[in-house]
């Protein structure tokens, strides 16, 4: 009876709740292309593998943007921090712009539907990406290693009405495959990201990716191309090409620079420059 009864009251107390179902013929513009390049990016894809290490990186990024014609530049401080748990097979990996500075002319603020009033010019902290990421199959011989991720994106409020961030949360969760062929890795990745747009909706993605890497003693040297595909099909098809030097991996400080280049709905330029602290925490390398 008592079951009976909460069942009853629950069901009183929904439908008491109006729902309003989305109308997916209408389109949000929550999307990459009418926001900043940090707004969310396309993520950098796994290889296969996770850190066994400790990895922190500090670095710092300009971003001219070429959605409209005209000043459309950013400047951030990124923090990202991957944390072993307990195995060298699982990370939990944390990232985001510490501090974002835009520097939008009128043509920039229009494309981007911001009132013009607002000022063209300011900063704030950018949204927060936190990722459980998981080495499901090691590397053999015949073999390829496979990594699995599961990550949430926070909402970033102060900026939304100046066409930098989305005032809205997300997630995504991607598979990838990679192997070595002497010294070099080649990967592929899939998965499915979404964000919320609406009070009762969400765009869906389908993400895709694929990368080849160059390492050896001295330097590792890749390029990365990646995006996702959205249901909207306005501003949601953000693709991008990286290519990625670094420093020796044996260094516990390594430098590393970056250039991405956006291409459909991910309308930027981005250079980023910046180090890497490597510690091995689990003590896999005991003399």
């Amino acid at each position: 009876m008592l079951v009976a009864t909460g069942l009853l009251a629950g069901s009183v107390v929904r439908a008491e709740v109006p729902l309003v179902k989305p109308d997916r013929s209408v389109k949000t513009l929550i999307a990459p292309k009418y926001f900043g390049p940090n707004a969310f990016p396309v993520p950098e894809m796994l290889d296969g593998t996770v850190s066994p290490t400790l990895q922190a990186e500090l670095a710092g990024d300009y971003s001219n943007g070429f959605l409209a014609s005209g000043r459309d530049n950013f400047y951030a401080i990124h923090t990202k921090i991957s944390i072993p748990l307990w195995t060298p097979r699982v990370n939990l990996t944390f990232w985001m712009p510490v501090c974002e500075w835009w520097n939008m002319g009128p043509a920039a603020q229009a494309a981007r539907r911001v009132d013009p009033s607002l000022s063209g010019k300011g900063h704030d902290a950018g949204a927060a990406f936190l990722s459980i990421d998981f080495c499901i199959l090691k590397e053999k011989k015949y073999r390829p290693a496979i990594a699995v991720r599961a990550a949430l994106r926070t909402a970033s409020d102060g900026s939304f009405a100046n066409g930098v961030s989305y005032d809205c949360p997300g997630y995504f969760f991607d598979a990838a495959i990679g192997k070595n062929f002497g010294p070099v890795r080649l990967a592929v990745s899939a998965g499915f990201l979404c964000w919320q747009v609406t009070n009762g909706g969400q765009n869906d993605a389908i993400m895709f990716g694929a990368l080849a890497r160059y390492d050896n003693r001295w330097i590792s040297i890749g390029a990365q191309f990646g995006g996702y595909w959205g249901w909207e099909r306005d501003g949601d098809f953000p693709m991008t090409l990286r290519a990625r030097i670094e420093g020796p991996r044996e260094w516990m400080f390594r430098p590393f620079a970056l250039y991405q280049r956006g291409f459909h709905d991910w309308p930027f330029d981005q250079v980023r420059v910046g180090v890497i602290f490597s510690y091995d925490i689990l003590k896999l390398n005991k003399e």
